[in-house]
């Protein structure tokens, strides 16, 4: 897991690092098809980003040499992000899909009663409730981190301001909090008592939960190097000149 760090800079290459340096240890605590949703998701990701990709170019307006030649000293001096804009709201959208399924595509985690305790007798097979919940919360927040180094790559590679898309993923958690909030139960059947609450909880945590992750992720995305259309632009228009 340390060896991506070392890897290229560049986002196809520092990516595909970050998958495979997870994969081990995931692996190792993996029964049946669990390893198979770990290739999937990955794959996902990789789609999500080429779209983003080709979003860039597709809604790229066509500039003739002349306004490119206007506008290149405001490109040079413009190295920062540009502004938020609504449609960008597609990206923590899809981004909180995707940390959705990252947690309940290996199990239902509503329910303490769902951990399935046999993926962890690879490494202990003495019944340690500590070392087995340490070894499960590990092995869950894996495809946490890759959900949010795709999330991070895509921001620079949209040239979108990574905090405000963080402050649009916060939000959109508390709009989904607030929500189960009201879908709480109080009557009925204790499954359906219970699951009322655990949704509200999962939910409210998940909060907590990005913010400590896009800090732990950043230390492998802060890297990533990409290069945007404006720069292909002015590659082009050198060469035709």
């Amino acid at each position: 897991m340390v060896l991506p760090l070392f890897s290229a800079t560049d986002l196809l290459s520092r990516l595909t690092s970050i998958f495979l340096g997870f994969a081990p240890p995931f692996l190792l605590l993996s029964i049946g098809y669990e390893a198979v949703f770990y290739g999937a998701l990955g794959l996902a990701l990789f789609g999500w980003i080429s779209f983003e990709n080709a979003l860039l170019y597709v809604y790229k307006p066509n500039k003739s040499a002349t306004s490119f030649e206007a506008e290149n000293s405001n490109i040079i001096l413009e190295e920062g992000d540009r502004c938020l804009q609504l449609s960008d709201m597609r990206i923590p959208v899809v981004f909180l899909v995707f940390f959705n399924i990252a947690f309940f595509g290996t199990g239902n985690f509503a329910s303490i009663a769902s951990f399935e305790i046999s993926s962890v007798y690879r490494f202990i097979t003495i019944f340690s409730p500590f070392l087995m919940s340490a070894l499960l919360i590990f092995k869950l927040f894996i495809p946490f981190m890759l959900v949010i180094c795709a999330f991070s790559a895509i921001t620079k590679l949209a040239k979108v301001p990574r905090s405000g898309c963080y402050f649009l993923v916060i939000l959109c958690s508390d709009v989904m909090t607030i929500h189960f909030f009201f879908l709480v139960k109080n009557t009925g059947s204790w499954m359906e008592i219970g699951n009322s609450i655990s949704h509200f909880g999962i939910v409210s945590a998940q909060v907590v939960f990005v913010l400590l992750l896009f800090a732990l992720t950043s230390v492998y995305t802060k890297d990533i190097q990409t290069r945007s259309t404006d720069q292909v632009s002015q590659k082009n228009y050198v060469d035709l000149s």
